[in-house]
């Protein structure tokens, strides 16, 4: 498998205060991944700065040869990366379909997207619970129904990658495992995902291979099998929540 994300020696800043340092991690063609961390580890900036959303100190994005640091943030899904934010971050007042419709309209004719139809309807093919609210304003949809709609945004533009933050975060038992069989479907379908995570019991049914990050750091990374088994990842985790 070839390298689609290689993220190197990334420093991400908040308000002028760095809160990652060094991130290295790598997402081949065909792969799923995790990055696994409690709250405040440093995930969300991780993936923030991946997207243009957050300010490098130093460090490189590459994807598919590609560097990226260069670009304005909405110029990276046109490249193929698709990006669900941690919480829903809908478009309130507009309806599940036009969420979906609404990143083909401004920028599908720059990523090829040429069938509208055709995109929206993949979508609510895989969401099946979603069709029958496409027309249901999305502040008005459950917990569970918010994350679904959210990620078939993040799909809206066909994308060869999809950045997942905490997809699992706050539901309820029956609803992750309905979005876990969602992502692999995902996988199946042959997008490469990247995924966070602050329970770490959640992915090794989803992912290939996991990173484990602590403090802005990546501390470890490897099977996700046998991490979740180690004792010190065990305690890494204690604590849970977004981060």
């Amino acid at each position: 498998m070839s390298e689609f994300l290689e993220v190197r020696n990334n420093s991400v800043l908040v308000e002028g205060f760095q809160v990652t340092d060094g991130i290295d991690l790598t997402v081949r063609e065909g792969e799923a991944v995790a990055l696994v961390g409690r709250n405040g580890a440093g995930k969300t900036s991780t993936f923030r700065g991946i997207m243009g959303l957050a300010e490098l100190a130093e460090g490189s994005v590459r994807f598919e040869g590609e560097e990226l640091t260069e670009l304005r943030p909405e110029l990276i899904p046109v490249r193929g990366i698709g990006y669900q934010p941690e919480g829903r971050d809908l478009f309130t007042g507009m309806t599940v379909e036009e969420n979906f419709r609404l990143p083909i309209w401004t920028s599908g004719k720059a990523r090829g997207v040429t069938d509208e139809d055709a995109m929206v309807e993949s979508i609510f093919d895989l969401f099946e619970e979603l069709d029958h609210r496409r027309d249901t304003e999305v502040q008005n949809l459950s917990g569970g129904q918010g994350k679904m709609c959210a990620i078939g945004r993040a799909m809206a533009l066909d994308p060869d990658l999809l950045i997942l933050d905490e997809p699992l975060e706050g539901l309820a038992p029956i609803v992750v495992e309905n979005l876990k069989e969602y992502i692999r479907e995902i996988i199946d379908r042959g997008i490469s995902v990247l995924i966070a995570e602050s329970n770490a019991s959640h992915v090794p049914e989803i992912v290939d291979r996991m990173y484990v990050i602590e403090r802005g750091s990546i501390v470890d990374s490897g099977d996700p099998e046998v991490l979740i088994e180690d004792p010190e990842i065990q305690e890494l985790m204690q604590g849970g929540g977004a981060g």
